[in-house]
């Protein structure tokens, strides 16, 4: 049989939509000859005059357009309007559905009726025969000898079914296309098993549906894999049509059982992977939605182990699991407004690991050791992550078998797959020649991932097997407890939870360890927790006949086994703003487990809690988990586990930390060696969480109690009280700067106060052994350091310098913890010691004031061509430095901070340049304005004041006084005119430079009252004196006697430098030193003589003019 047959002639290749000479002559005969009447739409409000009309344009554009054109000349807003186009699965009322079920589906009805009747196909093979073509029918379901669906009518019909295939390893069929105006595509065929199904056919041209994928058949044979589903057939169509679903994939085939005969390993065969969904059919070009993309397959599970023979005594391993298939993506939407994409499908389960065979045993028992578990499949990815499949428990023998892993998660757009389970461990029983040890619980598999929403959680850890106590002569040890798997992560929503840990088993001799928590995971609104440690497992009493333990022979000896810890929690991402979901908690260890009630045991230790998470945004920081308590015993009894410390949170705050747990009690046995007899310490407290920039910090955790020690047992100590966090280094929030709006700079923020020390544990009691001490305070967090005050700013309109923000107070430091009660003895033992109460944190450092704002400069003079020059403006005062915080109370307290240093004056701005009148006489310069004066400095703060024995804090220093501004320069003088020369007349005397103006005066520096006064300005410097112009040139009468020479013109006196600015004043400090004097300006030229004419022809010469005198330079500055 091939499977590339069709039931019509040139089907065999790819499909293709096919174009039909005199196909509207056909529409138009066949719509007139009985169509319309089958195809009316429900006589319901204005749906009859809606669909008249459209068929009417519909088939007017049949006759005159290519489909190919339909997008540029079919206008369906105008018939349907604009609207959200939806989608039919999920929207009954979209416009998608409407057109559907309104429209399209009775059309189709209509058609079909007309095609499957007597009447019609006697008058559709007469139409057929005429143009010598398949015009108007459906397509034949395929067979197994022809397995593809025939093709429908090249103007109507639907494509028909593929074949359904019963054969193994055998594809179903494709459905046939419908190649037409209007038809469905055919559905692909079921595959037969493990084969794929057939891919659905493709919808009409016009209109129409794709056809559905067929489903992939399930694996028979075991360990193979399942069929993947069919792909969904494509709407082609132009104006309506949906892709067709995809197809399901096929389940995998278990593993195989295992055995011995005939060769085998006895171990249990893999499962195999289930087949992944078809992907759904795009939709049609301007109506439609997508495929639905087909559901995967589950994978099978694996094979169990065979049971032990006599010549193979050990039981066979569990076979691994199939990982499950992945879900078939949705159709695209292909193009237009109305219509959606189809939806994905979610991820296959995997399959559950094989259970390891037991191992062989008589009338005896067991001769061998249990078969491992075989390991889970992994789940499969879609929109929903698949389930990772559980470990297969371990086999029962002498010793048992190891559990199975858990398998991972499959990852998920919306929600990741949950890991699988660990498997438990076989049970052991031992000999009498040989210990036993049981299986150790499978690790729990971790979480999938998740793109937006949350993500899986770990599976749990497998418990550990048991060993067998029926006979306190075998030495049995209990499984340890598998740990719980890690949380997975999500890309943008919140992180899963871990998994828990395993407990332990139990046994004669020891019992088994519980299992770690699992890790929680990160996301962008929220981490998981961190999963709880198994328990320890309890001991029966084994009797050690010969004292190996160090006891007397024949003694029974036992020790519980310890708690696992607890996991640490996850957080939000680092490089995301985290939300205000869930609290990231530490995982609770796991108590210890106990000691048997007689001989001698030892209980075990409890676990330690898991850390809390980091968190960021608004998320809060995570608390510690608790620790476990302590197990009881005879002898000794187990220390309770530390509690977990927590995290720093984002802009809320850091978590507390955990709890220690309570130590065991002990009943005060001896035997042997073993005589120090004492009851569990408590565990010590976690830590608080450190405070943020944004948040203040969390407390600490209590310590656990002692346990109570009976007879000469010791009782036990009581555990330390953690540490509170501190305030952040950063935490006072800094004042707003006012520099950029010309403000005065914000006031900083205080620092938080420190977290509360936890308190000490009790100490145990006694009878007659020694009561236990008590557990210490923790100390508390020191405080959070205040903000600085922000800069002042310059106002824009007056010039002034605005005062610089105060600096926030410091934290104070955290309440230290208080101690626990001693022990009392009430036999002939001692009391416990006192412990000693906490010390209070460390107060924190006072901000610093902000510092003043700088004065702006003085304006500087205007210039003028012919008059006199104008005077600068004074330079702007300085503004206040802020006031710096005062240090925080505390066990030392906090430096005060340092004051903020007074604003910088403003220059004096420069007189303006002199110019010449219209008598040709130059005018005086303008004087430079005077410097601002420095602003006042902010003092300093307060040393916080100690109360637990430290030093008190030093106090901060008052700030340094704003420096005086430079004086503005005087103006340059106006330069004289020089004399005309005129040909027949003496020459004209120049006019006087003008005189320099003086400089502006330095500012004052601004005062302190403990630090150093500003620095007084610089005074201005004089300006120069204007030069006298010169005389002219005399002239020549007309009888040849020359004319005089004018007189030069005197220069401009030079302007007088300007004062310095006073230092300013400090009362505790140092004065600021003052200001240099200005430079003196220098006197201007005079100007030169004018030379007398010689005179012509014998006649008498003029005399020269007299030069003028430089002007006199001024005085500087003091």
């Amino acid at each position: 049989m091939s499977r590339r047959h069709s039931s019509q002639a040139g089907n065999t290749g790819s499909r293709h939509r096919k174009r039909v000479a005199g196909a509207t002559s056909s529409v138009g005969a066949f719509l007139a000859f009985g169509m319309a009447p089958l195809a009316a739409a429900p006589a319901a409000h204005a749906d009859v005059d809606f669909l008249g009309d459209l068929l009417g344009d519909l088939v007017s554009s049949w006759s005159v357009a290519d489909p190919g054109d339909a997008a540029a000349t079919w206008d369906l807003d105008a018939l349907f309007g604009a609207a959200d186009p939806g989608s039919a699965a999920d929207d009954p009322f979209s416009w998608t559905a409407i057109m559907d079920q309104w429209f399209y589906q009775p059309l189709h009805a209509g058609v079909q009726a007309w095609i499957t009747s007597d009447f019609g196909e006697m008058v559709n093979n007469s139409i057929n025969g005429m143009f010598g073509l398949y015009l108007i029918g459906n397509g034949v379901d395929g067979t197994a000898l022809n397995p593809d669906g025939g093709d429908g009518g090249l103007l109507f019909g639907d494509g028909g079914a593929g074949w359904d295939s019963d054969a193994a390893g055998v594809d179903g069929g494709d459905g046939g296309d419908a190649l037409g105006i209007l038809g469905n595509g055919g559905a692909g065929g079921d595959g037969g098993a493990g084969a794929d199904g057939g891919a659905g056919g493709a919808g009409s041209w016009w209109m129409g549906h794709g056809g559905t994928g067929g489903a992939g058949g399930a694996a028979l044979t075991s360990g193979l894999s399942g069929g993947d589903g069919g792909d969904g057939g494509a709407s082609v169509a132009w104006f309506f049509g949906n892709g067709g679903a995809g197809g399901a994939g096929g389940a995998g085939g278990n593993g195989v059982a295992g055995t011995f005969g005939n060769g085998g390993t006895g171990n249990g065969g893999a499962g195999g992977s289930g087949g992944d969904g078809g992907t759904g059919g795009r939709s049609g070009y301007a109506w439609g939605n997508g495929g639905a993309g087909g559901q995967a397959g589950v994978g099978g599970n694996g094979g169990e182990g065979a049971t032990g023979t006599a010549a193979n005594p050990n039981g066979g391993n569990g076979g691994s699991a199939g990982a499950g298939g992945s879900g078939g993506m949705g159709g695209i939407k292909f193009d237009g407004s109305l219509g959606a994409a189809g939806q994905d499908a979610d991820g296959g389960n995997g399959g559950a690991g094989g259970t390891g065979g037991d191992a062989y045993q008589d009338a005896s028992g067991f001769l061998g050791n249990g078969g491992r578990g075989g390991v889970g499949g992994a789940g499969g990815s879609g929109v929903e992550g698949g389930d990772g499949g559980a470990g297969g428990n371990g086999g029962a023998g002498i010793n048992g078998g190891l559990g199975g892993n858990g398998a991972l998660g499959g990852t998920g757009v919306l929600t990741g797959g949950n890991g699988g389970a660990g498997g438990s461990g076989g049970d052991a029983t031992g000999s009498a020649t040989a210990a036993g040890v049981a299986g150790n619980g499978g690790t729990g598999g971790q979480g999938g991932a998740s793109d937006t929403g949350t993500a899986g959680t770990g599976g749990a850890g497998g418990h550990g097997g048991n060993g067998a106590t029926g006979d306190d002569t075998i030495q049995t040890t209990g499984g340890n407890g598998g740990t719980g798997g890690r949380a997975g992560n999500s890309a943008s929503g919140t992180g899963g939870e871990a998994g828990t840990g395993g407990d332990g088993g139990t046994g004669t001799f020891k019992g088994g360890n519980g299992g770690t928590g699992g890790v929680g995971s990160a996301g962008p609104l929220g981490g998981g927790d961190g999963g709880d440690g198994g328990a320890g497992g309890d001991a029966t009493g084994w009797v050690d006949a010969t004292g190996s333990t160090g006891v007397a022979p024949g003694t029974v000896y036992s020790q519980g086994g310890n708690g696992g810890n607890g996991g640490a929690s996850g957080g939000p991402a680092a490089s995301l703003t985290g939300g205000s979901g869930t609290v990231p908690i530490g995982g609770n260890g796991g108590a210890g487990g106990n000691g048997a009630d007689d001989g001698i045991s030892i209980g075990g230790n409890g676990g330690a809690g898991g850390q809390g998470g980091h968190g960021a945004g608004a998320a809060p920081g995570g608390d510690g988990g608790n620790g476990g308590n302590g197990g009881n015993g005879t002898y000794i009894g187990g220390n309770g586990g530390a509690g977990g410390n927590a995290n720093s949170g984002g802009s809320t705050p850091g978590g507390d930390g955990g709890n220690g747990g309570n130590g065991g009690a002990s009943a005060g046995a001896t035997s042997g060696t073993l005589t120090n007899t004492h009851a569990g310490d408590g565990g010590r407290g976690g830590n608080g969480g450190n405070g943020t920039a944004d948040a203040a910090p969390g407390n600490a955790g209590n310590g656990g109690n002692g346990g109570a020690g009976h007879g000469i047992a010791d009782g036990g100590n009581g555990g330390n009280g953690g540490n509170g966090g501190s305030g952040d280094q950063s935490f006072g929030a800094n004042g707003v700067s006012g520099v950029a709006r010309g403000v005065p700079g914000a006031d900083g923020g205080d620092g938080s106060t420190g977290g509360i020390g936890g308190n000490g544990g009790n100490g145990g009691s006694a009878e007659n052994g020694n009561a236990g001490n008590a557990g210490n305070g923790g100390n508390g967090g020191n405080g959070g350091i205040g903000g600085t005050g922000g800069a002042g700013g310059t106002d824009p309109t007056t010039g002034l310098g605005q005062a610089g923000g105060n600096g926030g107070d410091g934290g104070a430091g955290g309440a230290g913890g208080t101690a626990g009660q001693a022990g009392e003895a009430t036999g002939s033992g001692s009391d416990g010691s006192a412990g000693t109460d906490g010390n209070q944190g460390n107060g924190g450092k006072g901000g610093n004031g902000g510092a003043g704002g700088a004065g702006a400069a003085g304006t500087d003079g205007s210039s003028s061509a012919t008059g006199t020059g104008g005077d600068g403006t004074g330079g702007g005062k300085g503004g206040v430095g802020g006031n710096a915080g005062n240090g925080g109370t505390g066990y030392v307290g906090g430096v005060g901070g340092t004051g903020g240093a007074g604003g910088v004056g403003g220059a004096g701005g420069a007189g303006g340049d002199g110019g010449t009148n219209a008598s040709g006489i130059g005018q005086a310069a303008g004087d430079g304005g005077d410097g601002g004066v420095g602003g006042a400095a902010g003092s300093g703060g307060t040393g916080g004041a100690s109360t637990g024995g430290g030093p008190d804090g030093a106090d901060g220093s008052d700030g340094t006084g704003g420096a005086g501004g430079v004086g503005g320069a005087g103006g340059t003088g106006g330069a004289g005119v020089d004399g005309t020369s005129p040909a027949n007349a003496a020459g004209g005397d120049g006019s006087a430079g003008g005189a320099g103006g003086d400089g502006g005066k330095g500012g004052a520096g601004g005062t302190s009252a403990g630090g150093t006064g500003g620095v007084g300005g610089t005074g201005g410097a004089g300006g120069s004196g204007g030069a006298g112009g010169d005389g002219g040139d005399g002239g020549i009468d007309s009888t040849g006697n020359g004319f005089d020479g004018g007189d030069g013109a005197d220069g401009g006196a030079g302007g007088n430098g300007g004062d310095g600015g006073t230092g300013g004043t400090s009362t505790g400090g140092s004065d600021g030193s003052a200001g240099g004097g200005g430079a003196l300006g220098s006197g201007g030229a005079g100007g030169a003589a004018g030379q007398g004419n010689p005179g012509q022809g014998g006649g008498t010469p003029g005399a020269d003019g007299t030069a003028g005198n430089n002007g006199s330079d001024g005085n500087p500055g003091s």
